[in-house]
């Protein structure tokens, strides 16, 4: 395992176009870390620089304190899984397996003990002398995988792994990843624009859009506390409202007005101007069937739609006398067109940026 520092980063392609704009993130031994953000954000763009294959136009990445921004893919502490799993096609999973520990030389006798724990660590002890086009898709992401591992590298990159699996089997190889990289202790740098992925995966996740980085936190942090709109609407469902900040009640939570009401805030954070924006997730409201017992942050509502989702229905919603929609969480449904009551919890409302 090994820690990774990236220091001022910047790239600008020929064409003049900034893909990073001084990115500054510091990875710990050991620790799982994906770069989350929309398509052309730039998280591809930085995995492939730290791995060597994409020069820099300024700025420094150190593994274990040594400067590495000049060093050769190969001489970096670092491997790499591939979107396409780039599977050598004329060679067996094991041969796939031991190809980087070959090149680097490593003795027979060490190939072979990692070959042997690689396979039992990916699950493909049974699959050892067959050739990629006779694995399915998730058993080629795991030969990928086992290179990589096989390396014995301080940190793996990952770049968007599972984007070619179907939903379910997404899901149980993530699980396989994060639970390998627990095991073995190798630091990991993921890149998905799928947030559920990286909510489920990550130690911490390193928002970015436009090259820049928006917001870097564990996923609690940035689902519960987005230092503004991108990342509360990038992130999960959100329901985010322009608001004026008033003062404080008797008890000491902050008082807004919106265009659903007033609404009372228990927040720690201090407004960051006047007018601001703010945000709720829709499992932070509920409805009621008796709004006086929930005298604050309780408004009637007219129910627009709802979609049923399994263990819960969403249900859209706008204020009784019209407005702005939102989209509230239940566990039953709703008469399409009835007036409702709903409570916003006061502690799971967010301040984001002056608006």
């Amino acid at each position: 395992m090994a820690s990774l520092s990236i220091k001022s980063v910047s790239k600008t392609f020929a064409n003049g176009m900034c893909v990073l704009d001084g990115i500054n993130v510091d990875i710990s031994s050991g620790e799982f870390v994906t770069l989350l953000g929309p398509s052309g954000c730039g998280k591809t763009t930085l995995l492939k620089a730290i791995a060597g294959f994409h020069p820099i136009t300024s700025g420094q990445f150190l593994i274990d304190g040594k400067d590495i921004t000049q060093l050769s893919p190969e001489q970096r502490n670092t491997a790499m899984c591939f979107q396409s799993y780039a599977l050598f096609p004329h060679l067996t999973v094991s041969e796939n397996i031991l190809f980087g520990p070959r090149q680097k030389q490593v003795s027979k006798a060490d190939c072979a003990a990692r070959l042997a724990t690689t396979l039992r660590q990916v699950d493909l002890e049974s699959q050892a002398a067959k050739l990629p086009s006779a694995l399915s898709g998730g058993q080629q992401q795991r030969v990928a995988l086992g290179r990589a591992v096989a390396m014995r590298p301080g940190v793996i990159l990952f770049d968007e792994p599972l984007s070619n699996l179907d939903a379910k089997l997404r899901e149980q190889v993530r699980f396989e990843i994060r639970a390998l990289q627990s095991e073995q202790g190798f630091t990991a740098i993921y890149v998905t624009h799928d947030q559920a992925e990286a909510l489920a995966m990550s130690d911490r996740i390193v928002v970015l859009n436009t090259g820049r980085v928006e917001q870097i936190g564990t996923p609690l942090d940035l689902y519960h506390r987005p230092v503004n709109r991108f990342v509360a609407d990038f992130i999960g469902a959100a329901n985010i409202l322009k608001a004026d900040v008033v003062g404080r009640d008797g008890d000491g939570k902050w008082l807004i007005d919106t265009g659903l009401g007033r609404l009372a805030v228990s927040s720690a954070t201090e407004p960051a101007a006047s007018s601001i924006y703010v945000c709720w997730r829709p499992e932070d409201a509920r409805f009621v069937a008796n709004s006086s017992s929930t005298p604050n942050n309780t408004f009637s509502v007219r129910v627009l739609a709802q979609a049923f989702q399994g263990n819960v229905t969403d249900v859209f919603v706008e204020g009784a006398m019209g407005g702005p929609r939102y989209r509230v969480q239940t566990r039953g449904p709703l008469t399409i067109g009835s007036i409702q009551d709903f409570h916003v919890d006061p502690t799971h409302i967010a301040f984001l940026e002056a608006a």
